[in-house]
């Protein structure tokens, strides 16, 4: 029989695993728990488990201390991860230093059963390879895989022929038997956005995950693989009749990759193919497909027969600029607004599904107005350079909405300008934005809520803050979140998780975190410390 521990700083999610999965009917014995990294590698030592599942921010020791720790020893135990979402950072090494699996809270039975088999399976196939013979056909079984890949990416570009390609497939036995393939474009919307919130080591981790729940979700449709294009994914899938319903298929994807990882995806699905000389042909279907979903909402699903955007003549593109200036012109607000609004569904209209177009014609509207704005002797105080950054952000924005939004907001601002002084209006924000933080930083602040606030775009509000006060703004609100935890912690009573409470923390574990990489020491041990007499 088989043995397993099970390892997390929170004994009900212990609890959990132990009940999820029938660990007895698959031949394994739980022989151990575990709560903080020391003790979990303590109980390795002494019963030398086949398998451990360990949560990977523990106290006294990570996960990642422990997979390490394994290595370094050359101990046979197989490792499955299990982390909440925002954890990404800690799990960064994880697959490098070969863990079987990992598992985002919360935890779904079929995906921990598929990890413990996974895990079970590495550990017969490491019994059975010890002879250099099966280790070489692991490695081959491996580069099969690499092979395949690189071969279907090589069709998607059309740089192999037909008969190259059947050759190839046949000497490495590839198992790909229905009669037709199509693609799926996935664009991870978070990946697109370069904001700055994902460092790069938590964006292969994150491809990595998604890649992962693609594969497992393609197999009831006939199987294919997955492949990395740049920041997005290429899904093929090799399935039966035409009419094979892969709008459901996507649907699926999407909806569970939000689920579970919670990010937006958003796929296209390319035309059906029956040759792989034709792959290319569904590739470039559904990347084409993919400019069209600027236009839509995050997390659209959209056929390659659904690329036919609407189209708007320049004529009335032009009439609708015109009434925008006439309404600034005019210091009508009211008004203003609503003709924004048409603005943007002829800009649409008339981008033709292209991004590019559609941004230049929103940075050909700020241009005139100001133009227009100079011509009738009301300048306005706008630098090339302010210009150039507002272009180069309408560049970045991954939706049509958020170009949109962005805009509408420096069209506002210029009417406002308009015999005004702009500097103590973004003055005024300034100081209502630290008021408000000031009195709810114990509630849910994001980003996105305290543009809402300030009625402007986050992209633009992250800018603003940035500019006024040379700190990000999750920074600033951690940091009054943190001041006003030492107040609290010094000045009362109270336990560690009622203070993360109040400071709004309802992870008592990444409160204790947080306190710690500000001052250097655990909350309690700051507390201590102090008490004893110690500078901090």
């Amino acid at each position: 029989m088989r043995s397993v521990i099970l390892a997390d700083d929170e004994p009900i999610i212990i609890k959990g695993l132990k009940k999820l999965i029938p660990w007895q009917e698959l031949g394994i014995e739980i022989v151990g728990e575990a709560m903080t990294g020391r003790s979990l590698m303590e109980q390795i030592d002494e019963k030398q488990p086949d398998l451990v599942v360990t949560d990977i921010s523990m106290p006294d020791g990570t996960g990642i201390d422990v997979i390490k720790e394994v290595q370094r020893r050359q101990l046979r135990t197989k490792i499955v991860f299990i982390s909440a979402y925002q954890e990404f950072s800690y799990a960064k090494d994880a697959l490098a230093f070969g863990a079987v699996d990992y598992l985002v809270k919360p935890i779904e039975k079929s995906l921990l059963l598929d990890a413990v088999h996974k895990a079970l399976t590495q550990l017969q196939e490491a019994h059975e390879d010890e002879s250099s013979k099966g280790k070489l056909a692991v490695y081959e079984q491996k580069d099969k895989k690499t092979q395949l890949e690189e071969l279907f990416d090589r069709l998607t570009l059309g740089e192999i022929r037909r008969e190259e390609a059947l050759r190839r497939l046949s000497a490495l036995d590839a198992q790909l038997e229905a009669p037709n393939f199509s693609v799926l474009y996935l664009e991870l919307e978070h990946l697109q956005q370069q904001d700055g919130r994902w460092g790069e080591h938590e964006r292969r981790l994150l491809v990595f995950a998604v890649s992962n729940l693609a594969e497992e979700l393609i197999q009831p449709y006939g199987g294919g693989l997955v492949l990395r294009k740049a920041e997005n994914l290429c899904v093929i899938v090799n399935h039966g009749g035409a009419g094979d319903d892969l709008q459901r298929l996507a649907r699926e994807m999407r909806d569970k990759i939000l689920y579970y990882l919670k990010i937006h995806v958003t796929i296209c699905i390319g035309r059906p193919v029956s040759d792989l000389q034709d792959l290319r042909q569904s590739y470039k279907s559904a990347v084409d497909a993919a400019g069209a979903a600027y236009f839509l909402e995050a997390g659209s699903v959209l056929a390659w027969s659904q690329n036919e955007p609407a189209t708007g003549s320049e004529e009335a593109l032009t009439e609708a600029r015109q009434a925008v200036i006439q309404a600034v012109v005019a210091k009508d607000k009211e008004l203003l607004q609503e003709r924004c609004g048409r603005l943007f569904v002829q800009i649409a209209q008339s981008s033709r599904g292209i991004k590019e177009t559609a941004v230049l014609n929103g940075y050909s509207i700020l241009t005139e107005l100001l133009e227009e704005l100079t011509a009738i002797g009301v300048p306005l105080q706008v630098t090339s350079e302010q210009r150039n950054e507002w272009l180069q952000t309408m560049h970045q924005f991954y939706r049509f909405a958020d170009l949109a939004d962005f805009i509408s907001a420096r069209i506002m601002d210029i009417l406002e300008g308009i015999g005004a002084s702009g500097g103590s209006r973004e003055a005024q924000q300034l100081r209502m934005i630290k008021e408000y933080i000031e009195e709810h930083y114990s509630e849910n602040i994001t980003l996105e809520s305290m543009a809402a606030q300030v009625f402007m775009n986050p992209y633009y509000f992250s800018s603003f803050f940035k500019k006024h006060t040379q700190e990000n703004f999750k920074q600033y609100v951690t940091n009054v979140r943190m001041k006003n935890a030492v107040r609290l912690l010094l000045q009362t009573d109270l336990l560690v998780y009622e203070i993360a409470e109040q400071v709004g923390y309802h992870n008592p574990r990444q409160f204790s975190d947080m306190f710690k990489k500000c001052y250097g020491k655990l909350p309690q041990e700051y507390k201590s410390q102090l008490k004893g007499g110690s500078a901090p």
